[in-house]
């Protein structure tokens, strides 16, 4: 017995739809979702959705079935109102940045942005975009960017308690 997969390539433009809504992109050029087991048809940016031939060939049951799961995303996220957004998410003390960038740089959620404040290069955060996965806080040179609620004291004493057991 011979399976065959049907012949489909991504679009040639799904690299400008990944940066515009912050997806991640498969070698083959199609999107990824958050997880394929536990979340099949979220995508890291909240609010944002993928369902179908853009994760890849699909037959029109299997797309069919995305399409409702998606369309159940977002009317769950309609009927609230509003979407709660991380606590523990970036944080730039403007006084100590010097906006090298390196946050820009190393930041997939695109959340930081080095602009000019009053003549001064700093970072600026998008504070929707955020995850706080704390990539830009591990690279900022001069210690400008951290993560609410995780600061450097409350992460030694935490591990110092630990110690002591």
């Amino acid at each position: 017995m011979v399976i065959l997969c049907a012949a489909l390539e991504a679009r040639a433009d799904a690299d400008k739809v990944a940066s515009l809504f912050t997806l991640n992109c498969r070698a083959d050029g199609f999107f990824l979702e958050r997880h394929v087991k536990l979340d099949p048809v979220a995508t890291p940016t909240a609010g944002v959705f993928i369902a179908g031939c853009c994760e890849g060939p699909r037959d029109i049951p299997d797309t069919v079935a995305q399409a409702e799961a998606t369309a159940a995303k977002a009317l769950s996220l309609i009927s609230k109102g509003t979407i709660t957004l991380e606590a523990a998410i970036a944080n730039v003390d403007e006084t100590r940045c010097q906006g090298c960038g390196r946050c820009e740089e190393i930041c997939t959620f695109h959340a930081p942005k080095v602009i000019s404040k009053n003549g001064v290069m700093v970072s600026e955060l998008n504070e929707i975009l955020c995850k706080g996965c704390g990539a830009c806080a591990v690279v900022c040179p001069t210690g400008a960017m951290s993560i609410r609620h995780y600061k450097p004291e409350q992460i030694l004493s935490q591990v110092g308690a630990l110690t002591e057991v």
